[in-house]
């Protein structure tokens, strides 16, 4: 019995050791503008559209993000994700991220920026941070950069 745990114990660790050591960090091939753009005096909704590649040999579970959405200095909101997303092993899938600014973020952003405002100069949103996801029990993070200018006008 003693000799059977030892085993199973010694090759989950072997196994383990061989997944971390095979692990390829995964890539965002590209991230496409805010799409699907909603501008409101509740705020802004969009949606962020992120192709990523696994390169690895097993699949990836996305299952959160700590992506912030910010205005020059203002926090505005954070890029969520809805559902967890599987990324399939050695290939590339889009992930549809939601972009949602927090109440009275717009009403922030205009007060602080009144001027370029009344002269309809775009705005300089960007999203920052990390998606997380998870395999064989070992958590997996990619950073996302993504900056982009938009009119608060229309």
């Amino acid at each position: 019995m003693k000799n059977r745990f030892l085993l199973i114990t010694s090759f989950a660790a072997l196994a383990i050791f061989t997944l971390t050591g095979c692990y390829k960090q995964l890539e965002v091939i590209n991230v496409q503008d805010f799409s699907e753009i909603q501008i409101g005096l509740n705020g802004l909704k969009s949606n962020l559209d992120v192709r990523i590649y696994n390169p690895n040999f097993y699949p990836i579970q996305i299952s959160e993000t700590q992506i912030s959405l910010r205005v020059r200095e203002v926090d505005a909101g954070e890029v969520s994700l809805l559902d967890g997303i599987k990324l399939r092993a050695g290939d590339t899938t889009l992930v549809r991220f939601n972009v949602a600014t927090r109440d009275g973020a717009i009403v922030e952003i205009l007060k602080a920026d009144v001027m370029n405002f009344l002269k309809g100069a775009d705005v300089p949103f960007s999203a920052s941070g990390k998606i997380i996801g998870k395999s064989w029990g070992i958590t997996i993070e990619v950073p996302l950069e993504h900056s982009q200018n938009m009119s608060l006008r229309n």
